[in-house]
């Protein structure tokens, strides 16, 4: 569940600071005030200036990228406290992500894929392309066949 949250937290994070000083941002900014007025009233003002607050400094970067690099972690932080206090929003969270990001212009749209490979597993995985796998070793390493015959790897 933690690592669910802290996915949706990043993604939410990087769709609102990509939506950041684009035609976007008028809807992105709303959809997270709204967001938050339903389950914390109490911080609507504060969110409202902090978007705004965020939104003006990639406005009037030299380098608005880097700029939003720099937002990122702030509204990463923000989301996953909003949603470990309020894990009912997730849905709402996620719902909100995807109508932001059908309005980012092409170049701002981003996505988020995570990958965990455990206990000796492979991942493969690729977004928007092509992966060509001509070889993959499935047996598994020396010294995990050693551990279970009794045997030795050296």
């Amino acid at each position: 569940m933690e690592q669910e949250v802290a996915t949706l937290a990043m993604t939410g994070a990087t769709t609102i600071v990509a939506a950041m000083a684009t035609g976007a941002w008028e809807n992105a900014r709303n959809a997270t005030v709204a967001l938050y007025r339903r389950y914390v009233p109490a911080q609507q003002a504060a969110v409202e200036v902090q978007l705004d607050g965020s939104a003006g400094r990639v406005e009037s970067a030299q380098d608005p990228e880097r700029e939003r690099e720099r937002q990122l972690p702030r509204w990463q932080d923000d989301l996953e406290d909003f949603l470990q206090r309020n894990p009912e929003a997730a849905a709402e969270l996620h719902a909100l992500v995807d109508r932001i990001q059908q309005d980012l212009p092409g170049a701002q749209q981003s996505w988020a894929q995570t990958n965990i490979a455990r206990d000796h597993g492979i991942v493969n995985a690729v977004q928007h392309g092509s992966q060509h796998n001509y070889y993959m070793d499935s047996s598994p390493p020396a010294t995990a066949r050693a551990e279970g015959s009794g045997e030795t790897s050296e």
